[in-house]
């Protein structure tokens, strides 16, 4: 039997209709998602300034968090602010959270590699010190991860950075100095790392210090006269599983004030229940603390 044209029209109008309904209809919802998705990027790239340009590390974090409790947000995205949550922790001294942000992308984020190439590279740090000879890095810049300093990151190369002349060694060593802006603050070089591998174990951590002066702008000219501040200290402390602080020791007791090389070391039995492993090498009263030779590992028995 043959169709009838009417129907036929008929429902090609319905058709056509309702597809122009869908996308009259569809329309503003997909231009409300692209929208949100462009402010949610803005929102990143917002916090992003905050956390390299002006150094608020508590908030860049705050609007990190902001952006991962929100539903529906594009996972490059997502990835990303983990990615940098755990670069702020790492700053800030928090190593067990800035490994759970890392952890985070390498088993959630799987179709980001690039975020996860990221985060594999700082988890491999984890394992235990590395770039201790400071053969990584580039004279004149700070040190590259896993070290970090405690310091914003516009004056992170102020604090430390990387020496290929007038060290001990024939490879490399690093210079820390206290921020210039901030009297009374002590400069920080720091690295952190996975306990586990040292649970049960004694460990020693040494390197070669020497303190040397500089000349400072004044009225008078160039000049500054040392004080008893001046010094150098090696640290190192254990963070237990349940948060709390094992073992510690910043040389209190014994700082390096010699402008001669000078060997230092601590010697530290590792927590049964030791979670991660800081140290590094701290600079007082702002004069330069050089630190080269750096050696760790398990005393054997």
């Amino acid at each position: 039997m043959l169709r009838n044209p009417d129907t036929s029209v008929a429902a090609s109008g319905n058709y056509f209709r309702i597809l122009v309904l869908v996308v009259v209809i569809g329309s503003p919802v997909i231009a409300w998602s692209a929208t949100r998705d462009v402010d949610i990027e803005r929102q990143l790239e917002a916090a992003i300034h905050r956390e390299v340009v002006l150094g608020d590390l508590a908030g860049a974090m705050k609007e990190y968090h902001s952006i991962l409790s929100q539903s529906d947000v594009p996972r490059p995205v997502a990835a990303r602010a983990l990615l940098q949550t755990g670069e702020c922790m790492e700053k800030l001294g928090r190593g067990a959270e800035a490994y759970n942000s890392y952890r985070r992308i390498e088993t959630e984020y799987g179709d980001q590699p690039a975020m996860v190439g990221q985060a594999r590279t700082r988890l491999a740090a984890w394992v235990g010190p590395r770039n201790l000879n400071f053969e990584e890095g580039q004279a004149g810049q700070v040190p590259p991860f896993p070290w970090t300093v405690q310091a914003p990151p516009k004056d992170a190369s102020y604090v430390a950075e990387v020496r290929r002349d007038g060290c001990r060694s024939h490879v490399g060593c690093a210079v820390v100095t206290a921020p210039v802006n901030v009297p009374g603050q002590n400069g920080n070089l720091m690295q952190s790392f996975s306990a586990v591998a040292y649970r049960g174990k004694t460990v020693r951590f040494g390197a070669w210090l020497r303190i040397q002066g500089f000349l400072l702008p004044s009225a008078a000219g160039m000049v500054r006269v040392p004080n008893d501040e001046d010094r150098a200290q090696l640290w190192l402390r254990v963070v237990r599983t349940d948060g709390r602080v094992g073992f510690s020791d910043s040389m209190d007791n014994r700082p390096v004030r010699e402008s001669d090389w000078s060997w230092a070391e601590i010697t530290a039995q590792i927590d049964e229940d030791a979670k991660t492993i800081n140290f590094g090498v701290m600079s007082f009263g702002g004069a330069r603390a050089w630190i080269d030779g750096i050696t760790f590992g398990v005393v054997s028995k």
